[in-house]
C-alpha cells in the first residue's frame, strides 16, 4: 500500500462530503423564525385594525342613513311637528339610539322629544330639532347629530 492514498475513512483526506451540520441547520431555522415573526407581527395587528375600521365605517354609514331618513321625512311640516317617520328605522343589534332635542332659534335646548312610529297625536313645532343617532357595531361606535329646522 502506498502512503498518502485515501483509505476511505470518514475523516480521511481532503475528500469530505459537502453538507450542513445539525448546528448550522438549527441556527438557520432559528434566524428564519425570528425574521418571519418580525414580519408577521405587524401584519396581524394590521388585520385587526382593518376589521375595526370596517366596523367603524359600518356604524357611521348606519347612523348617516338614519339621519338622512329622518331629515327626508321631516321635509313635511306635519311629520316634523308630529315627530313621525314614514318608514321604520333599521333594526340593528345592538339597536341604534335616536335622541331628539327641541331647540329655540338661538340653538338653546328647550326640552327633549321622542320619535314616533305613527303620525298621530298633537303637533309640536319648535323652530329647530337636534337629532342625534348613536350606533355600535362590534367594538366601534359612531354618533352623528344634525340640527333640522322647521319646514
Amino acid at each position: 500500500m502506498r502512503r498518502g492514498t485515501d483509505l476511505g475513512g470518514p475523516h480521511a483526506g481532503p475528500h469530505r462530503q459537502a453538507g450542513f451540520t445539525i448546528i448550522e441547520v438549527l441556527v438557520s431555522i432559528t434566524l428564519l423564525s425570528i425574521i418571519i415573526l418580525v414580519i408577521l407581527t405587524p401584519l396581524t395587528g394590521l388585520f385587526g385594525l382593518t376589521q375595526r375600521s370596517d366596523q367603524q365605517v359600518t356604524a357611521t354609514q348606519a347612523a348617516q342613513r338614519t339621519l338622512e331618513s329622518i331629515r327626508g321625512d321631516w321635509l313635511s311640516a306635519e311629520r316634523y311637528g308630529k315627530l313621525c317617520l314614514t318608514k321604520a328605522l333599521p333594526t340593528m343589534t345592538p339597536p341604534l339610539q335616536v335622541q331628539l332635542e327641541d331647540l329655540d332659534q338661538t340653538g338653546k335646548v328647550m326640552g327633549t322629544s321622542t320619535l314616533r312610529s305613527q303620525c298621530d297625536g298633537a303637533a309640536d313645532s319648535p323652530p329647530m330639532r337636534r337629532v342625534r343617532v348613536s350606533v355600535q357595531v362590534g367594538k366601534a361606535s359612531s354618533t352623528l347629530s344634525v340640527d333640522v329646522a322647521r319646514p
